[in-house]
């Protein structure tokens, strides 16, 4: 049942004061006044934003010093905040001058001005800090942002720097993200869990409501700026899942006069792609716009072998019955995305925008399988053509009003989105003996249809003494519907019923949070949030309707402290709820392949995990260095259970479904470093290594895991650059077994053009391997939850060599008006979507 209000406050926490800097830009403290002096007080207040001279980006955590005309001396100073945007309070009338610096950049220095008056406010606007390169042993220290930053609370990937991106899409950004692995279908982990949200600029989007794996191949990279990665949220964010969340930031200008835009266009062996942005803004009112299309192929072959065995009670493994099978696997998509926006300031203090972002495409797998099986009584061999077809479209529509109060960083929020995703999957499959016509028709369509409304209100109040207090509620309403059908030529005796199911989620939630500096260099966050979900479903009106509803208090936690603005130390705890999204719940039994079917569990509960993090960085001349030590606990982790299934005609095959049976410990080690050996030459990287401890009554593992990416950059001069990306990730332990290792590697080579505004690249992706090899394998033995014994081993052979040239180009001019509004948005983060299994 819906519900019209929102629910009250609770809890505590903050932006925090200070976060980890760009590599070669260490952190500013707030500047004090200089001993042995005595500033006057007023009640007159100075604020202003600073930004960078060239892009015109905020510049973090500069510091601004109050200067006494007369004597030349500074009385007084901040530090600006992560938007630039810095204030001093408590200005006495008098002649002043500001003195603005960071490392970096060149110091400026502002003309004299005047505070006539106790009470005057005076606006400074925006200034402008040129890049300043400096020589420290004969390493250049440019104000260029690295590949990778490490700030306080998240790890940013600046994918705009990146030039392997180019042609490519979402997917093969994403493996390049420290602390993410991603496999060769696109499925996405953070820190080894699938218990991740995507959200894209800051809100959840249609586009993620189904498969992340399919979602992230229709995203364009060359659409993407940066990608956070955030593993300790606070309490302001939705329970965004037992890892964290990833963001993604596409490129967009804002506060800007003038017109501006791209083009870019990329064709490859593996995918090829066009995009287009326009960015226009006069006066009060801005708009922009994207469009753009991609298509990516690809193929392999692989082999499924599967065993069963008899006598379960006393695990006496006499081979009873075997099923293998092999083939040729063909892959293509053809997808179109847009996005229109627009913002316009009713006031200085008052601004609405929107947008409506639409995704739409094809997906199609093409495999070709000759199956064998054996049982106790019989030998059969025949042909499977099996052909997936999903049509996607998703939309989202968002309208917000934001209130700007005068005092710097009072802000009220009131934010709405509605998305709306169809989705119409069908699987045909075509059973036949030595070449001749098919004896069997096999077709599986489910056309589903998820509507998701969100209401939010967010209000931000500082208080004089440099802490931040912000409360929000907001109401989600999720209605799923799937009409699913099954249909087998000739009919079976007993044929299957057709199933339409409904899932209804209603989440209402409230936060609270409040932080505050101890002697400026300890920082506290503490945060509360209180959720109550109400659920319903329903399948074809039987008896399997199922309802409930339960509450949680979210609690969290986080501690900074730095010594010397050179070394950090920080502390996070926070709980996290996961619940399960239409993968995971849809009942109807879907028939994959001809020994594989798939079935959801609507009556799996939400997960609920507790988040561990301590973490140290520092940086020492051009080299930045992040550890981090993180353990996560699942008492009623939702994992995949496979039991053996005996199809309509006897033969052996796997039923997968889901079930809230394991507890799930995850213990690890994230490092990450980067350095500039010369004032041309880039080298990142960063590893993960973690232990899984899984268990349940259907089956326990655990062991040993890691993932490592590298990468490096070198500028050649006259507009030539060459980059190298590469990673492997070891071979994942779960539940019932470990699944692949892989690994990938890509070279990219760019020539800047039309005096750096545009470019054309060439990159190789996996130039040195033909096809990758991985490996799945599977021992179940029996328990009284699984009653068979089996083994099932699946080899796939990848592929993905292949070649991309991209050429992209930028126009237009703008200039600064107005100093970068903190926009607000809205973030559903609490529905899991895992590895994209499961039921469409």
């Amino acid at each position: 049942m819906k519900k019209n209000v929102l629910l009250l406050l609770l809890g505590l926490s903050t932006a925090p004061v200070f976060a980890q800097t760009q590599q070669g830009r260490p952190m500013q403290q707030q500047a004090a006044p200089i001993p042995g002096t005595t500033a006057p007080k007023g009640n007159a207040k100075i604020s202003g934003v600073v930004l960078d001279a060239d892009t015109k980006a905020p510049v973090e955590f500069a510091t601004v010093a109050l200067v006494n005309a007369a004597t030349g001396k500074p009385i007084d100073g901040t530090m600006a905040d992560e938007k630039g945007r810095f204030t001093i309070n408590k200005v006495a009338t008098g002649k002043y001058k500001l003195l603005v610096s960071f490392i970096g950049y060149q110091q400026k220095t502002l003309n004299e001005f005047t505070i006539s008056s106790d009470s005057e406010d005076l606006n400074m606007g925006s200034i402008t800090l040129a890049s300043n390169a400096q020589k420290l042993n004969e390493v250049v220290v440019t104000g260029e942002k690295p590949l990778v930053e490490e700030k306080i609370d998240r790890t940013v990937y600046n994918a705009e720097k990146d030039i392997t991106n180019a042609g490519g899409n979402a997917a093969d950004v994403l493996q390049k993200v420290p602390s993410l692995s991603l496999d060769n279908d696109g499925n996405v982990q953070l820190r080894g869990s699938s218990n991740v949200r995507v959200l894209i600029n800051n809100k959840p989007s249609a586009i993620m409501a189904g498969s992340i794996a399919d979602a992230l191949k229709q995203i364009p990279a060359d659409q993407i700026k940066s990608v956070e990665v955030i593993t300790s949220p606070s309490a302001k964010y939705d329970a965004e899942g037992t890892a964290g969340i990833i963001n993604i930031i596409t490129k967009k200008d804002g506060g800007l006069q003038g017109v501006t835009g791209s083009v870019a266009v990329g064709v490859g062996t593996r995918g090829s792609n066009a995009n287009a942005s326009l960015n226009v803004r006069r006066g009060k009112l801005g708009i922009n716009g994207t469009f753009g299309g991609n298509m990516f192929y690809n193929k392999g072959d692989l082999t499924n072998t599967m065993i069963f065995y008899d006598n379960p009670e006393t695990l006496d493994f006499d081979e009873s019955s075997y099923s293998f099978q092999s083939g040729n696997t063909r892959i293509n998509g053809a997808f179109m995305n847009g996005q229109l926006g627009f913002e316009y300031d009713l006031t200085p203090q008052n601004n609405i925008s929107g947008s409506i972002r639409s995704n739409g495409g094809l997906f199609r797998m093409q495999n070709d399988q000759n199956v064998f099986s054996e049982t106790s009584t019989a030998e059969r061999e025949f042909d499977n053509k099996i052909r997936n077809r999903n049509q996607r479209m998703s939309t989202d529509y968002n309208l917000d009003y934001t209130h700007y109060f005068k005092k710097p960083q009072q802000e009220l929020a009131i934010l709405s989105q509605l998305s709306v995703t169809d989705v119409d999957s069908k699987i045909d499959q075509d059973y036949s003996t030595n070449g001749e016509a098919p004896y069997s028709l096999v077709r599986n369509t489910n056309n589903s249809l998820n509507e998701e409304l969100t209401f939010q209100v967010d209000y931000t109040h500082p208080f004089n003494n440099k802490t931040l207090l912000e409360i929000g509620a907001k109401n989600i309403m999720r209605d799923v519907t799937s009409d699913a059908k099954y249909n087998e030529t000739p009919t079976p005796a007993q044929p299957r019923p057709d199933d339409a199911f409904f899932y209804q989620q209603d989440v209402y939630a409230t936060y609270l949070t409040y932080g505050f500096a101890l002697k400026k260099k300890l920082n506290v966050k503490l945060g509360g949030r209180y959720e109550y979900t109400d659920v319903a479903a329903d399948l074809n009106g039987t008896e399997r309707d199922y309802t409930t509803d339960y509450d949680n208090f979210i609690p969290s936690i986080a501690l900074s402290y730095s010594i010397k603005n050179v070394h950090t130390f920080k502390a996070n705890f926070t709980q996290r709820i996961q619940r399960p999204s239409m993968n995971f719940l849809n009942p109807y039994l879907q028939k994959q392949t001809s020994n594989t079917y798939v079935q959801g569990n609507p009556n799996i509960d939400a997960e609920l995990t507790n988040l561990y993090e301590i973490g140290y960085s520092t940086f020492f001349k051009t080299t930045s260095i992040n550890v981090t030590g993180y353990m996560r606990q699942t008492d009623n982790a939702i994992e995949t259970v496979a039991s053996p299934y005996t199809t309509g005609d006897g033969q052996p095959a796997t039923l997968l479904t889901f079930q809230n049976i394991a507890t799930n410990k995850t213990y690890g080690v994230s490092l990450f470093g980067n350095t500039k050996p010369t004032s041309n030459w880039t080298i990142g990287g960063s590893s993960n290594i973690y232990f899984v401890d899984l268990n349940s009554k259907y089956n326990s593992n655990s062991g040993w895991m890691y993932n490592i990416n590298a990468n490096s950059s070198y500028t050649f001069g006259k507009g030539i650059s060459a980059q190298f990306n590469g990673g492997f990730n070891s071979r994942r332990v779960q539940l019932l077994g470990k699944f692949n290792s892989f690994s990938f590697h890509q070279i990219a080579i760019k020539k800047e053009l039309f005096d750096k505004k545009g470019g054309v690249s060439i990159g190789l992706d996996n130039p040195f391997r033909k096809s990758m090899k991985m490996e799945n394998d599977v021992v179940a033995s029996a328990t009284p939850v699984n009653p068979a014994s089996y083994e099932q081993h699946i080899r796939i052979n990848n592929y993905n060599r292949g070649v991309r040239v991209s050429f992209d180009y930028r126009f237009g001019k703008m200039d600064q008006q107005r100093p970068p509004k903190r926009k607000k948005s809205i973030r559903n983060d609490d529905a899991k979507q895992g590895d994209g299994g499961g039921v469409q």
